[in-house]
């Protein structure tokens, strides 16, 4: 039997509701490139890391600003493109803004905080919200929810 390696993420969100429709739909999307002048910018650098996200990752869901973690989740699958309307925005809307989807097979999620941590990504795309996270950080992280919702475990 071949052993899955897999990578930590850290999807980063400017508000917690996001988060919320990520765990009510197992879905959560990235800006398209149009976006802005940051995903302009970045867009060679986000797609290179969205190509590496991968079935059996985990990501770690967080509100920039704050450093708050509310959720984590077990990666199903990426799409190239969804332009189902989920987010409230683009609800409102009636465009998708977050075509570049990754669907999950599992979501802890928490309306409070589990953990309040500034974590230094090295390779942190601005605009996208997305990096990978050290071993350590990841383990900090994953304590935190063991501590608040009891025994989780991940190898």
């Amino acid at each position: 039997m071949r052993d899955i390696v897999m990578t930590y993420w850290l999807f980063s969100s400017n508000n917690i509701r996001n988060i919320e429709i990520c765990y009510n739909h197992m879905i959560w999307g990235f800006w398209d490139r149009n976006a802005g002048e940051k995903q302009k910018k970045n867009w060679r650098s986000f797609i290179r890391k969205y190509n590496q996200i991968k079935p059996f990752d985990v990501a770690v869901f967080q509100i920039a600003k704050t450093g708050e973690i509310h959720a984590i989740g077990v990666i199903k699958e990426t799409y190239y493109d969804d332009q189902t309307p989920i987010w409230d925005n683009e609800i409102n809307l009636n465009k998708v803004t977050f075509p570049w989807r990754v669907s999950f097979s599992v979501i802890i999620f928490s309306k409070e905080a589990v953990i309040k941590r500034f974590i230094k990504i090295q390779d942190y795309i601005d605009g996208y919200g997305l990096g990978e996270l050290e071993h350590h950080d990841f383990n900090e992280i994953l304590k935190a929810f063991q501590k608040k919702f009891g025994m989780i475990s991940i190898k």
